[in-house]
């Protein structure tokens, strides 16, 4: 539709729904002017106007195209889904291999620790040794005096109590409660 205008990587999407192309192509275009992180604008004035139009032209077909933006937010609630799953799967490729790199770890200190010399050793492009460090143990943590205690607070406001304060009648001058709508998408 738009030639000139530069469209980014298109990923692999999980889709459910099968958008027109000219739809497909215009959502696409708009969608690729932002930054896909912070939604800033990025795209040239001239490319997003272009983008924009374009979309814009499809408001005669309103009822149409609000469908056509819960089809492609069903397509990208899909597609994370499936992202999901593939981070999960790579989840638990990457701690089987961190299991697998601590036992083979244990295995060369245990070996390493028989000949230790107290100097490095290389094992082809491998150098082992030992470093020192110093670690402190607290044996028993009802013993620690005061001193050495370190005290975490975190504040937080209660806003649950606040609104069944203000919903009762009660003044608080500090806070107030704002009705909103939330779209609900089922």
């Amino acid at each position: 539709m738009y030639p000139h205008i530069l469209k980014p990587n298109k990923q692999v999407m999980s889709n459910i729904y099968e958008l027109p192309k000219e739809i497909e192509e215009a959502l696409f275009n708009y969608y690729g002017c932002f930054d896909e992180e912070t939604g800033e604008l990025t795209a040239e004035e001239e490319v997003f106007k272009k983008a924009e139009a374009a979309l814009f032209e499809l408001q005669n077909q309103k009822q149409e195209l609000l469908e056509w933006y819960l089809k492609d937010r069903a397509n990208r609630l899909a597609d994370n889904v499936w992202l999901q799953n593939e981070i999960s799967r790579l989840q638990a490729r990457i701690d089987r291999n961190n299991k697998r790199i601590q036992r083979v770890e244990k295995i060369v200190d245990y070996n390493f620790k028989e000949d230790y010399n107290g100097k490095a050793t290389h094992y082809g492009s491998f150098t082992v040794s030992y470093r020192k460090s110093k670690a402190t143990i607290i044996e028993d943590k009802d013993l620690i005096p005061k001193k050495f205690i370190k005290e975490k607070i975190t504040y937080s406001e209660d806003k649950t109590a606040i609104k069944k304060i203000i919903e009762a009648g009660g003044t608080v001058p500090w806070a107030k409660l704002e009705e909103r709508l939330n779209l609900s998408i089922k």
